[in-house]
């Protein structure tokens, strides 16, 4: 039967979705290192910070599939998907599906958390912009986090590959070229594109958000006991007079 071709993924919801996948390896291989990879590990930071931000405004001034009301779900809804996909013809959703949706609220959950305590967090190389501030660093929580994110991204990927072999449809490829295939007599058409105007603002908030982040004095460690700014001046009073 003959097939056509219909647009679901805008193209900045598919930056975004890789841009956030290369960064957050790089943050991975550089997390823990010192020198330049400690920096680099920082940088990649603030910018899933921003990408963030644009992620949760996107899902509401965004492409009509990227928007969280088009893939929002209950239980009930997760668990009628799930004996669905054992059928001879599973029903194929042109969004995410009710579990891809869960699992897209988890990942932005866990990464703003991860990206949240790694702004208060610090180690003999490298701190957050806010570590000490009230005597935080969230080191260990960061960390921890980051290995439940790990848990989780190979817990999407199994169920990306699952979903794609049952109901017999491409979640990868369409995520690289925007378009899934569907036949003649399935149900569907072209998502309705977000306004220009929305996009720029998007963009806007994003930037301002990891040039913001980016702007902030390098804290450095003293003797492995606190954190002192750049200039000399004290963070947050994580530090006493006795460490200089």
């Amino acid at each position: 039967m003959q097939e056509r071709l219909i647009r679901v993924w805008d193209l900045p919801t598919r930056i975004f979705h890789w841009a956030l996948v290369a960064l957050l390896i790089v943050a991975w291989f550089s997390g823990g290192e010192e020198g330049g990879a400690a920096a680099l590990h920082r940088y990649a930071g603030e910018a899933i910070a921003g990408l963030i931000v644009f992620r949760v405004l996107w899902g509401f001034i965004g492409n009509e599939r990227a928007r969280f009301r088009d893939f929002v779900a209950g239980p009930g809804a997760i668990v009628e998907h799930l004996g669905d996909l054992f059928r001879d013809q599973p029903k194929r959703h042109l969004g995410h599906n009710p579990l891809g949706g869960l699992a897209v609220f988890a990942l932005l959950t866990l990464v703003t958390a991860l990206v949240t305590t790694g702004l208060f967090s610090g180690g003999d190389e490298a701190a957050g912009p806010f570590v000490g501030i009230g005597g935080l660093n969230m080191a260990e929580v960061h960390e921890a986090l980051f290995r439940v994110l790990q848990a989780l991204v190979m817990l999407h990927l199994i169920g990306v590959a699952i979903e794609s072999w049952l109901s017999r449809d491409g979640l990868v490829p369409a995520m690289l070229s925007g378009a899934k295939r569907r036949r003649a007599d399935e149900p569907g058409e072209d998502a309705a594109a977000a306004h220009p105007v929305a996009l720029i603002a998007a963009l806007a908030f994003a930037a301002m958000t990891t040039f913001a982040l980016a702007a902030q004095p390098k804290p450095t460690t003293v003797d492995g006991a606190g954190f002192e700014k750049e200039d000399g001046e004290h963070d947050g009073g994580a530090l006493s007079d006795d460490n200089h």
